[in-house]
C-alpha cells in the first residue's frame, strides 16, 4: 500500500498517529469542532476530484487516512473511538484493492487479525468505560479477556480458508475497476532501429516467469514478435502474406506455464516454437506472433505446448519476394561486400555458411556502449567500430541475408532466464530482451539463426544471461512469492472448478475398510472409554456454586412444574414470583457468597 500513497500521505500518517497518542496522555487536542469539521470536508472534495475509472481505491484511501488523523487529534467521546475502528478496517480493506503480493499479502492477514482483536478488546472496555469511566478492571479478568478476544481473530482465520475455496466465483474478478491500474512493463519495442541510441541501459524488471523443467542454455528462445519490412533505418511489422507451417525436426515437446505481469502492449510470450496455447483470448498470425484481444493490465497466465529447438516447415505457398524487400538506405561497402560472399549459383546452404564465415571472421564485439550511429549505422558497425549489441547483429545479417537472396525475417523476445530450482521456473527479466533471424530456406523451412553468437565476447555477454544472479536465499523467497501469487491471487473460477472435480473423484476412491468383529468391538470400546472421559472432564469443569444451583432448579421444577424456565429469572426474583421462603434464603446466602468472592462451606 506504501508505494500508493506517497511520502507526504505516509508522513502525514505516521505523524498523527504519535501525536494524537500524545494528546491522548495529556488530554490536550489540536482540532476542535467546526476547524476538524471544515479540514474533513476539505480533504474529502480534494481526493474526490481525483476519481476515476482509472483508479478509485487509491483516492478513496487517502481520504479515510486524513478522517482517520483528524479523529485522532480531537477530543473523543465512546462514537469517536467507534469511528476510528471503522476507518482503520476501511483503510485495511482498501488495502487488498490495491495490492496483494506476498509481502502485502501476509501483512494483510497480520493486520486483520490484529484489527479484530483489538475491536473486540476496544468494545468490551469501551462498554465498561461508558459505563463508569472510574471501574478498574482486575488484571487477572484483563488477561481473560485477552484470551477470549482471541478466539474470534482464529476462528474468522479458519473460516476465510474454508471460504476461498467454496465460495462461487465469477470468471472474472467484480471488483477489478475499484483497483489502481496496474505498473505495466515496457515490453519489447515494436520496431528495431541501430543506431538510434549511443547507449543502452538494461533494465532489471521481471518480464515474466515459465513455469517448465529445466532446458539446455540455447534452448531458451522467448518468441514476442516479427519484424519483416524496412523503413528507412527502422525494421517494422507489417501484416505478412499468408502461410501455414508445421514445427518439424524438434527434439522434443514440453509442457509450460507462463506468468507475466501487466504490460503495455498486447503481445504473448511463448517458447519457440509453440504448438497449442490457451489461457487468454488471443488472435494468432501466420508467422507465429499472438496478439491477446483485450488490454494486459492484470497479471495473466497462458499454457502452452512447445517444440524445443524446431524449425517450421511452410506446408503450402509463400511469398519470398515479401521476405527480400532491401532497406532505401545501403552504404556502397556493404552493397559490395555482398557482391562478394557468393555468386548466383550458391544454393541455400552455402550462402548461410558464407554469412556466418564471415561474420566469425569480422572480430565483431558485443557491446551496450560507444555505439554506431550516423547516417548509415550497419557500414559503421561492419568495418569501422565493429561493436554493438544484438539489434545491430540482427540488422546487418538481415540486410546481407535479403541481398544475397536469403528471404529473413527479425525476430523480438527473449533469451536465457534464470532458472529456480526451488520453484521449478525460469525467472526473465527485461534485460534479457533479444533480437534475432529466421531465414526461409530452399526447401521452405525457417531456420533460426542468432548472429549475436559470433560475437568475439558471445560466451561472457549472452551466457551471462543464462548465469545465476540470485543467491539461494533470494531464490526461495521468489519460489515463495510465485507460489503465493499461483495458489492466491490467480485462484479463479476454472481453477476452482478443477479443484472440486479433483476433490470429488478423491473422495469418490475412498472405500470403507472391512474390520474383523474383535477389531470392532476395541473400536466400540475407545469410544466409550473417550465418552465416559469427556462426560467426567465437563462435570468437573461445573463449579461447585453451579452444581448446587442446577440442583435448586430442579427441586423447584419438581415442586412447580416442569415448565418452568429460569433463563432470564435471578433467584430473589424466582423467590418473589412463587413467595418461597426457603428460596428467599438460598438467594441470601448464595449471593452473598459468589458475589463477595467466598466459597460456599457444607454448612
Amino acid at each position: 500500500m506504501l508505494p500508493y500513497l506517497g511520502t507526504i500521505m505516509i508522513v502525514v500518517a505516521c505523524t498523527g498517529v504519535v501525536v494524537g497518542f500524545w494528546c491522548d496522555r495529556r488530554e490536550q487536542y489540536p482540532l476542535h469542532g467546526h476547524t476538524a469539521t471544515i479540514i474533513a470536508v476539505a480533504a474529502i472534495l480534494f481526493y474526490a476530484v481525483q476519481i476515476s475509472w482509472v483508479d478509485v481505491a487509491t483516492p478513496v484511501t487517502k481520504a479515510m487516512i486524513v478522517l482517520l488523523v483528524i479523529r485522532l487529534l480531537t477530543p473523543k467521546e465512546s462514537r469517536d473511538y467507534l469511528q476510528i475502528f471503522l476507518l482503520a478496517l476501511f483503510i485495511l480493506a482498501a488495502s487488498s484493492l490495491v495490492s496483494l503480493d506476498l509481502g502485502l499479502g501476509f501483512g494483510f492477514l497480520t493486520y486483520l487479525v490484529l484489527m479484530v482483536f483489538a475491536v473486540i478488546l476496544g468494545l468490551v472496555l469501551l462498554t465498561v468505560y461508558v459505563t463508569d469511566k472510574r471501574l478498574a478492571m482486575p488484571r487477572r479478568d484483563f488477561y481473560k479477556l485477552i484470551r477470549v478476544s482471541l478466539i474470534m481473530p482464529v476462528v474468522a482465520l479458519m473460516l476465510m480458508v474454508v471460504f476461498f475455496f467454496v465460495l462461487p466465483r465469477t470468471r472474472h474478478p467484480m471488483w477489478n475497476f475499484l483497483n489502481p491500474g496496474g505498473m505495466a512493463k515496457a515490453g519489447l519495442a515494436e520496431s528495431v532501429e541501430p543506431g538510434n541510441y549511443a547507449r543502452i541501459s538494461a533494465v532489471k524488471d521481471l518480464a515474466f516467469r515459465a513455469e517448465v523443467a529445466e532446458l539446455a542454455p540455447e534452448d531458451l528462445y522467448w518468441r514476442v514478435l516479427v519484424l519483416n519490412q524496412p523503413d528507412g533505418n527502422r525494421w517494422v511489422r507489417v501484416q505478412p502474406p499468408d502461410e501455414s507451417s508445421r514445427p518439424v525436426d524438434s527434439k522434443r515437446a514440453e509442457k509450460l506455464t507462463i506468468f507475466s505481469g501487466a504490460r503495455s502492449d498486447r503481445y504473448l510470450v511463448v517458447l519457440d516454437r509453440p504448438a497449442t496455447l490457451s489461457g487468454v483470448r488471443y488472435r494468432g498470425s501466420d508467422d507465429i506472433v499472438y496478439l491477446a484481444r483485450s488490454k494486459l493490465d492484470r497479471p495473466f497466465r497462458i499454457e502452452m505446448l512447445s517444440h524445443i529447438d524446431a524449425n517450421l516447415q511452410v506446408t503450402g505457398t509463400i511469398d519470398r519476394s515479401f521476405y527480400l524487400t532491401l532497406p532505401t538506405q545501403i552504404s556502397p561497402r556493404v552493397r559490395q561486400l555482398a557482391a562478394s560472399l557468393v555468386d548466383e549459383s550458391a544454393s541455400d546452404s552455402m550462402r548461410i555458411s558464407a554469412l556466418a564465415e564471415f561474420f566469425r571472421n569480422q572480430q565483431l564485439t558485443y557491446a551496450q556502449d560507444d555505439l554506431p550511429g550516423g547516417v548509415n549505422p550497419i557500414d559503421e558497425f561492419l568495418f569501422e567500430k565493429k561493436r554493438g549489441y544484438c539489434e545491430y547483429f540482427a540488422s546487418a545479417y538481415i540486410t546481407l541475408a535479403r541481398m544475397i537472396g536469403l528471404p529473413a525475417r527479425l525476430v523480438g523476445g527473449y533469451l536465457g532466464g534464470e532458472y529456480n530450482p526451488f520453484g521449478g521456473y525460469y525467472l526473465v527479466t527485461e534485460d534479457a530482451a533479444h533480437v534475432w533471424v529466421e531465414v526461409l530456406t530452399g526447401d521452405n523451412r525457417w531456420v533460426r539463426i542468432d548472429p549475436s553468437q559470433w560475437a568475439v565476447n558471445a560466451e561472457t555477454s549472452l551466457n551471462s544471461r543464462r548465469g545465476s544472479s540470485l543467491s539461494a536465499i533470494q531464490k526461495i523467497i521468489d519460489s515463495l512469492n510465485y507460489r503465493w501469487t499461483q495458489s492466491i491471487l490467480l485462484f479463479d473460477f476454472f481453477r476452482q472448478v478443477n479443484f472440486v472435480r479433483e476433490t470429488r473423484d478423491t473422495l469418490r476412491k475412498l472405500r470403507s475398510p472391512r474390520l474383523d468383529y474383535k477389531y470392532g468391538y476395541w473400536l466400540v470400546g475407545i469410544v466409550c472409554l473417550v465418552a465416559i472421559g469427556y462426560g467426567l472432564k465437563q462435570f468437573k469443569q461445573h463449579s461447585p456454586e453451579h452444581r448446587l444451583l442446577q440442583k435448586l432448579h430442579r427441586r423447584l421444577r419438581k415442586r412447580y412444574g416442569d415448565d418452568m424456565t429460569f433463563s432470564a429469572s435471578g433467584l430473589a426474583e424466582l423467590a418473589e414470583r412463587y413467595n418461597n421462603e426457603d428460596c428467599r434464603q438460598f438467594a441470601k446466602i448464595y449471593q452473598g457468597a459468589v458475589f463477595r468472592d467466598r466459597p460456599l462451606s457444607p454448612t
